[in-house]
């Protein structure tokens, strides 16, 4: 990949801005220094050819980071099938404060104090984003058009814990209620009797931890029959892998993080809602996120959304979503996020499934020491009631409702290092500049 002109900042979302051009409006990118022609970013035809070429499907093998993990992580499609979540609505301005400074905030990293604008543009940040009250504060795309759709990975959980919500909210699923009462085809196997919310909480007791390079693990025996990312194995009905699955501890009673617990709730909002997820989804949260451009999820052979990790979009976009967790995003008669959805990830969660290391790990990549708990597919949940999710590689979406507050990231694990941008985002956050 063409490497990028040294300490710049992309000016522009679309296209490239000429020095002389009027202040900031929607559509361009702030705190920025200089302008760099699309073309200038682009891989090369040479590359491009090359990356398809070299393209293995398994998971260790273009996963492992650099350049050509950053244009499988931007092009799914060329890869993998997809389903189109069309946006279909009117679309949220994201009007932009040029005169914010936001990125010439400091901020503490491991390797010392540096400031916003030259971690983003140093580390392994594809691209950030800080919406505050409505407005970007911050913008920026290092490593990425900002028309790309970057993958999200596991930020895509939160989309699941939104569906389940909405189908709570309506009356429609009770997640006290064993998860066999929903899936039948669970009843008489180890997921028989546990509740539904401690499959949301990660606390289901099932034995298949996740692993990210063990092909012969649980994990990827169930990947494998789902179709993703290799398809030589994939079954009709995922289900009869789950099926085979085995109890590690009783339901409830410790956080164990594990994508199968998703992909159960995906099969959960398809039953109850007698449609596909990404048809449910598509409907019920993309149209009315404002979204500028259709979203995709990556999709297997026979239909199945990925749903723990396979949801694509722009940046802004993925902003986009986190702002209806925010007043401004939920103002209205029929917000997406309900009030009782918003307390459930904020005050009902369970701090007791989170073990010492959990907590500590956790802390660690807050810098602050304010983790509280783990809930509805969320990774963090703060004390003072934020919450973030991160996902593979390096991407991320912080919300602090009471701020007015979304960061929003995506990354490529660089070199073996990953971004510090959870950090950041809490340092953000907490520094009085939002208040």
């Amino acid at each position: 990949m063409k490497q990028p002109m040294a300490g710049l900042v992309l000016v522009l979302a679309v296209g490239c801005m000429p020095a002389t051009e009027p202040p900031a409006t929607d559509s361009e990118v702030v705190d920025s220094t200089s302008a760099q022609s699309e073309a200038e970013r682009f891989f090369t035809l040479e590359e491009v050819r090359d990356i398809h070429r070299r393209f293995d499907p398994t998971f260790s093998e273009w996963s492992r980071g650099g350049d050509f993990t950053r244009y499988v992580y931007l092009h799914m499609s060329e890869f993998w099938p997809q389903i189109v979540l069309r946006r279909n609505g009117p679309i949220r301005s994201l009007p932009v404060d040029p005169g914010a400074g936001i990125g010439n905030v400091t901020v503490s990293v491991e390797a010392g104090e540096t400031t916003l604008a030259d971690y983003v543009e140093n580390s392994a940040v594809d691209g950030a984003l800080v919406v505050h009250d409505g407005r970007i504060v911050f913008e920026a795309y290092p490593r990425m058009l900002p028309t790309d759709r970057h993958i999200w990975f596991s930020v895509s959980k939160t989309m699941v814990s939104t569906a389940m919500a909405i189908l709570e909210d309506r009356g429609r699923i009770d997640v006290s209620r064993p998860i066999d009462s929903y899936l039948k085809p669970l009843a008489g196997t180890a997921w028989e009797g546990i509740p539904v919310i401690d499959i949301l909480d990660m606390a289901s007791g099932i034995d298949c931890p996740e692993v990210q390079y063990e092909p012969d693990s649980c994990f990827w025996a169930f990947y494998d029959a789902f179709g993703w990312p290799e398809t030589d194995q994939v079954l009709a009905d995922p289900m009869n892998t789950v099926a085979q699955m085995s109890r590690g501890a009783p339901s409830g009673q410790v956080f164990d993080y594990t994508s199968v617990n998703t992909e159960i709730l995906n099969g959960l909002v398809e039953a109850v809602s007698g449609e596909r997820f990404s048809d449910f989804v598509e409907r019920e949260i993309w149209r009315r996120t404002g979204a500028e451009s259709d979203a995709f999820i990556t999709a297997t052979a026979h239909g199945n959304s990925f749903s723990g990790g396979g949801f694509s979009s722009t940046l802004r976009d993925l902003a986009r979503y986190g702002m209806l967790f925010t007043p401004k995003g939920r103002a209205g008669g029929n917000p997406v996020v309900s009030d009782a959805y918003l307390d459930n990830i904020r005050e009902a969660g369970r701090p007791e499934l989170t073990t010492e290391e959990q907590r500590r790990w956790h802390n660690e990549d807050l810098g602050d020491g304010s983790f509280h708990h783990s809930t509805r597919q969320w990774d963090v949940v703060t004390s003072d009631g934020d919450f973030f999710k991160s996902g593979f590689g390096g991407q991320g979406l912080y919300v602090s409702a009471s701020k007015e507050l979304v960061v929003a990231w995506f990354g490529t694990k660089t070199a073996g290092r990953m971004d510090e941008m959870p950090r950041i985002a809490r340092q953000l956050a907490r520094s009085g500049l939002f208040d």
